[in-house]
C-alpha cells in the first residue's frame, strides 16, 4: 500500500501538469475568407452575457482557433481582423461539456463594419464521438416531475433503469446497460458518488431547481471519464449573474387528487384512500456581490443560494395475519390447515423417544392451559392488533388490514460563489447539504414492536475549483472535493429496557428483541441499529488543456481516497424464531403453530449479534491522456488512454479474513482453512491491487458533405467499474463480532 501512496503523492506534486473532469464547454473552428483561405491571427473573443466575463483566442496558421473552459451560458462571439468586417454571433448557448464547432467566413471590408448573426438553428457537436443526452434548465422547469429531484431527470433520458428507487432513499440504477451502482456522477466537476468501496451508489439527489443542466454520457466517451462500466452523469449547478434574480415555489399532492390503491381497505362499502400530504417548497436567489461604498462585484463576483424542503406524509396499506381472540388465550381448537383439518398443538415439554423416534403429547382439547403459558409469550401477544376483517380463507390468513403513514422530512440547500480574480484567474466554491429523515407510524400496540426502521441520512459536499489561463492555448483547472455521509438507522425499540419489561432474561437490554413468528407479522426490527461516523471521501484533480495546431490535448489525474467508519448492531437484544416445529409432532406435517410456540416460550432458535467498529479505507487513482485531432474541417479523430485502479479495502485493525485453499487445516488435516488478515504473515487485503487497468479509447466524428447538418460518429473503448462488494462496508467478518446462536 505504501507504493500506492508514494505514487499518488508524486502525481499530486505534478498536478499542475495533469487534468481531470470538466463540465465546461469548448468552441473551436476554422476562420477563412470568402475564397476559403485561412485568416491567420484573427482575434476571437467570447463574452458571457450574464456575467460579463470574457475569453480570448486567435486563429493559427491554419485559421484554426479554440476557446476552452467556458462556463455554460449564453455568449456573444466576436471575430475581427484588419481588412475584414467584424463578425458577431449573438445568443450562442453553450451547454455542459459541449464541444461546439463554429466555422466562420469573414467578409472583406472595414473593421468598423460588422456582420451580426442573431438567430440560427442550433449547431451540432461535430468534433466528438461521444453519445450523450442533455436536459437543459428550461426543460427541467417544464417537466411534470412527481418528485422534484435530479434523478427524475436522468430517468427521463431513456438511458437509466431504476431498481427499487424511492424518493426517500438513495438512487440505485443501471446506466446505459451497465451494472447497477457502477456509474459515475459529477456535479460541477466534483463527485457526489458514494465511497468507492463496497457499493458505488450516488450519495445525494439534489433538488432540480439547483441544477442548470444534466448531461448523460452513454457511449464512446473520452478518456477523461472513467471508473464506470455504464455511463457518466455530468451536472452543472446554477450560478449568480449580474442581475439579482430569485424565485419561490411550492408543489403539492394529496389523496383527493389521486386514485385509490387497489389494495386499500373498504369501509361501509367505500374504498378508503390512504392519506397523502406531499409538499415541496423552496426558494432560490442569486446575483452579484455588492457591498455599498466598499465593493461592486459586477462582472467579477457572484453568489447563489437555494433551499428546498420536502414534507411527505403518505398513507400506505398494511395487510397481514394476527392472532384471533381464541389463539390469544391459547385456544387452538379452531385453528385450521388449508385442507380444513384442525392443526394439532403438542406440548414440547413432553418430548420423549418412543420406537426410536421423538414424540410429543398433544394438549388436551388443543388448548394450552394457563399454567403452561410462558410469561414472556403472554406479555408479547398484546402487541399484536386485533383482527379487523374476515380472513382470506379458513387458515385465518390476512385477517388484518389498515393504513399506516410513512413520513419523509427532507431539507436541502446549496451555497455557491464565483469570483474572477483577474482576466486569467477564476475561482468557484460550492457547499451542498442534503438530509432525508424517514419515519413511520405503527399498527402495533407500541411502536417499539414495529419492524420498520426509521432512517436519518445526512450528506455534506464541499467543492472548489481554481482556473488559470496561462495563454489562449494553455488552461489549467485544479479541483478539490470533499463529501461525507451519515446514515443512521435505529429501530424504534432501541432503549427502554424492553427485555426487562417483557421478563426476558439472559440477553442484553439495549433494544426490543426481534420475534419472527411463523405466519404472523414480525415483532421488532430485523436490524436494531447501524451508525456511521461518518463515511468520508476526498477528491483531488487537476485539469490542463493544451492546444497545438489542430491537436487539442488533455492530460488528467484524479485521486480519491474513501474512508468508512461505522458500527452495525443486527440483533443486539436477540432475534427469536417461533416455528411450528417446536409445538408440532416431529416428522408430522401440518402440526404445530407459530403463535402456540410463542405462548409456551419455545423458540426454534435465537441469535444475539453485535459487530465491532469498522475502520476501512480504499483509494481510487487514475490518469489519462486525450488528443482530439481535427484532421480536416470535416473529420475529427479522438484518441485517448486511461489508467485507473481501485486499491483493495483495508481495515486498519485487520478485521477481515480469507479462505486459504492450499493451507492444511490442523483439525481435519485437509486443505482449506480460514486465515485472518495480518496474522502469521497472511495478507492484509482481500486481493492484490490490479495495476493492469489500461483503457484505450478511439472515436471519430465525420461531417459528410461539410455542411454541418449531418454528423456520423463512432468509437470504442475499454472501461473499468469499481470492485463490487455489497457486504464489505456494513459488517465485520467472521471472528470479529459478538455472536451467539442457540438452536
Amino acid at each position: 500500500m505504501s507504493l500506492i501512496y508514494r505514487f499518488a503523492f508524486t502525481l499530486l506534486a505534478l498536478s499542475g501538469l495533469l487534468c481531470a473532469q470538466s463540465a465546461e464547454a469548448t468552441i473551436s473552428g476554422f476562420i477563412t475568407d470568402q475564397t476559403g483561405a485561412a485568416v491567420v491571427g484573427a482575434a476571437v473573443s467570447a463574452a458571457n452575457t450574464a456575467t460579463g466575463q470574457r475569453s480570448q483566442s486567435a486563429a493559427d496558421e491554419n485559421g484554426f482557433y479554440t476557446l476552452r473552459a467556458l462556463p455554460i451560458g449564453t455568449y456573444i462571439i466576436s471575430i475581427e481582423k484588419p481588412g475584414f468586417r467584424k463578425y458577431i454571433r449573438e445568443n450562442l448557448v453553450l451547454t455542459t461539456g459541449q464541444q461546439l464547432t463554429l466555422d466562420v467566413k469573414l467578409e472583406v471590408g472595414a473593421l468598423t463594419e460588422s456582420v451580426t448573426v442573431s438567430a440560427q438553428a442550433s449547431l451540432l457537436e461535430t468534433r466528438t464521438s461521444e453519445q450523450s443526452q442533455l436536459v437543459e434548465a428550461r426543460n427541467i422547469a417544464d417537466m411534470p416531475l412527481g418528485d422534484r429531484r435530479t434523478m427524475n431527470i436522468i430517468q427521463m433520458t431513456g438511458t437509466a433503469v431504476f431498481i427499487n428507487y424511492d424518493s426517500g432513499g438513495k438512487p440505485n440504477f443501471s446506466l446505459a446497460g451497465g451494472r447497477t451502482q457502477s456509474q459515475n456522477f459529477y456535479m460541477d466537476g466534483g463527485t457526489i458518488q458514494n465511497m468507492r468501496l463496497g457499493i458505488g451508489q450516488v450519495d445525494t439527489d439534489p433538488p432540480v431547481e439547483t441544477v442548470a443542466e444534466v448531461k448523460v454520457l452513454s457511449n464512446s466517451f473520452s478518456a477523461e471519464y472513467g471508473g464506470s462500466a455504464g455511463g457518466v452523469i455530468v451536472a452543472t449547478t446554477k450560478s449568480g449573474t449580474n442581475q439579482l434574480r430569485g424565485s419561490a415555489y411550492e408543489y403539492l399532492r394529496n389523496e383527493k387528487l389521486d386514485a385509490g390503491n387497489f389494495f386499500a381497505p373498504f369501509v361501509n362499502g367505500e374504498k378508503v384512500r390512504a392519506p397523502l400530504r406531499y409538499n415541496v417548497y423552496g426558494t432560490t436567489v442569486g446575483g452579484p456581490v455588492k457591498i455599498p461604498k466598499l465593493y461592486d462585484g459586477k462582472d467579477r463576483t457572484f453568489w447563489y443560494f437555494a433551499w428546498e424542503g420536502s414534507r411527505r406524509s403518505q398513507g400506505r396499506t398494511d395487510q397481514f395475519t394476527v392472532p384471533d381472540a381464541l389463539q390469544r388465550a391459547g385456544d387452538f381448537s379452531q385453528t385450521y390447515a388449508a385442507n380444513g383439518s384442525v392443526i394439532p398443538i403438542y406440548d414440547p415439554s413432553t418430548t420423549r423417544v418412543e420406537g426410536g423416534r421423538n414424540v410429543r403429547t398433544q394438549f388436551p382439547g388443543n388448548v394450552i392451559p394457563a399454567s403452561r403459558i410462558d410469561p414472556v409469550g403472554k406479555a408479547l401477544i398484546p402487541f399484536y392488533p386485533n383482527p379487523n376483517r374476515p380472513p382470506d380463507n379458513i387458515t385465518g390468513a390476512n385477517n388484518f388490514r389498515t393504513n399506516y403513514t410513512e413520513k419523509l422530512t427532507r431539507d436541502a440547500f446549496l451555497v455557491k460563489g464565483d469570483h474572477a480574480i483577474s482576466d486569467k484567474d477564476r475561482i468557484s466554491m460550492r457547499y451542498l447539504y442534503n438530509s432525508d429523515d424517514l419515519d413511520y407510524t405503527t399498527v402495533m400496540a407500541d411502536i417499539a414492536a414495529e419492524n420498520r426502521v426509521p432512517a436519518r441520512r445526512h450528506q455534506h459536499f464541499f467543492y472548489g475549483t481554481y482556473t488559470r489561463v496561462f495563454s489562449p492555448s494553455i488552461i489549467n483547472e485544479f479541483r478539490f472535493n470533499y463529501g461525507n455521509r451519515i446514515n443512521h438507522t435505529v429501530s424504534y425499540g432501541i432503549g427502554g429496557d424492553w427485555p426487562t419489561k417483557l421478563g426476558l432474561k439472559g440477553v442484553p437490554t439495549d433494544a426490543f428483541p426481534t420475534f419472527n413468528v411463523t405466519g404472523m407479522r414480525t415483532m421488532g426490527a430485523g436490524n436494531h441499529e447501524r451508525r456511521q461516523f461518518p463515511i468520508q471521501q476526498f477528491m483531488w484533480s487537476n485539469n490542463l488543456s493544451v492546444i497545438r495546431g489542430r491537436h487539442a490535448f488533455k492530460f488528467g489525474f484524479e485521486y480519491r481516497p474513501s474512508y468508512n467508519y461505522e458500527i452495525n448492531r443486527p440483533s443486539v437484544s436477540g432475534n427469536f424464531t417461533m416455528s411450528p416445529l417446536t409445538t408440532g409432532q416431529p416428522g408430522v406435517a401440518s402440526s404445530g403453530f407459530g403463535v402456540a410456540s410463542l405462548l409456551v416460550g419455545a423458540p426454534l432458535s435465537m441469535n444475539v449479534r453485535e459487530t465491532e467498529v469498522l475502520d476501512r479505507q480504499s483509494n481510487y487513482i487514475a490518469f489519462f491522456a486525450q488528443d482530439d485531432w481535427t484532421v480536416t474541417k470535416d473529420l475529427t479523430l479522438n484518441f485517448g488512454i486511461r489508467w485507473e485502479t481501485d486499491t483493495p479495502i483495508k481495515d486498519y485493525s485487520n478485521r477481515m479474513n480469507g479462505f486459504d485453499q492450499t493451507a492444511i487445516n490442523p483439525v481435519s488435516g485437509t486443505p482449506g482453512v480460514i486465515k485472518f488478515m495480518g496474522v502469521d504473515g497472511f495478507r492484509t487485503t482481500p486481493y492484490d491491487t490490479d495495476y493492469n487497468n489500461f483503457g484505450p479509447r478511439f472515436g471519430f466524428a465525420w461531417k459528410p458533405g461539410g455542411d454541418g447538418k449531418t454528423v456520423i460518429r463512432g468509437g470504442f473503448g475499454t472501461f473499468f467499474a469499481h470492485p463490487f462488494d455489497a457486504g464489505a462496508p456494513s459488517s465485520a467478518s467472521l471472528g470479529f463480532e459478538l455472536s451467539a446462536t442457540i438452536a
